[in-house]
């Protein structure tokens, strides 16, 4: 977030009791919530957050890995149509799990198998906007997959990418949905390839490029 915030040179900067970064614009336009990565730093540093205020609308931001099959490239957008936490479920082997005999959340089937849906009006909104938009990258749609650990080589991401159809692999979204759905603010989720899933050779990720569209990604959400 560090190419977006410096943007804002006056934006003021506050430590949540949890360690987590809160800036928030002069204007009080938008607030920026660096929760860290992963499952439980995003959970705890955004349910924190929800405690004390009610945000219109959250965009759930960051780099990712493309899987090879969606035809993403790296410093291409993606916008999440949905969420799956890879890693809910009852283990019958590699990649098959069966659903919990309880919901996550009450009244949502969905996340017996940690999978949380995303407004379709709102995503097909802002994939609109985002190819609209000056930044350069291609722009896609498609359901995201949370992991906890990054996927070990091009073959496995093969194998989730053909069992799953992901476009994405990050390790945040699934719980920020759940947080989000939990408080009823709406969400979208926007992320910029940083390298393809899998692939573990790192001089063929770009950091830099993903993150400058992650620049144009959250200038685009403030119109």
């Amino acid at each position: 977030m560090a190419g977006f915030l410096a943007l804002y040179p006056d934006a003021s900067k506050e430590k949540l009791r949890s360690g987590q970064l809160v800036y928030t614009a002069l204007d009080s336009t938008w607030t920026c919530l660096i929760t860290g990565p992963g499952v439980f730093n995003t959970a705890m540093g955004l349910g924190s957050y929800l405690e004390h205020h009610t945000p219109d609308l959250i965009l759930n931001t960051g780099i990712a890995g493309a899987y090879e099959g969606s035809g993403l490239s790296v410093g291409d957008i993606a916008v999440a149509t949905r969420e799956h936490y890879l890693h809910t479920g009852i283990g019958n082997g590699p990649l098959s799990l069966s659903p919990l005999p309880f919901e996550l959340i009450p009244g949502q089937a969905g996340t017996r198998e940690g999978i949380y849906g995303f407004d379709p009006i709102l995503t097909d909104a802002w994939a609109k906007r985002l190819d609209k938009s000056p930044s350069p990258g291609s722009v896609f749609k498609g359901p995201f997959l949370t992991v906890s650990a990054l996927t070990k080589g091009l073959v496995q991401a093969d194998r989730i990418h053909q069992k799953f159809l992901p476009v994405m692999e990050a390790m945040e979204g699934a719980a920020a949905a759940h947080v989000c759905q939990c408080y009823r603010i709406p969400l979208i989720e926007i992320r910029a390839a940083s390298n393809m899933a899998g692939e573990r050779d790192k001089s063929r990720w770009d950091f830099p490029l993903a993150c400058s569209r992650v620049t144009g990604i959250c200038r685009s959400l403030l119109g």
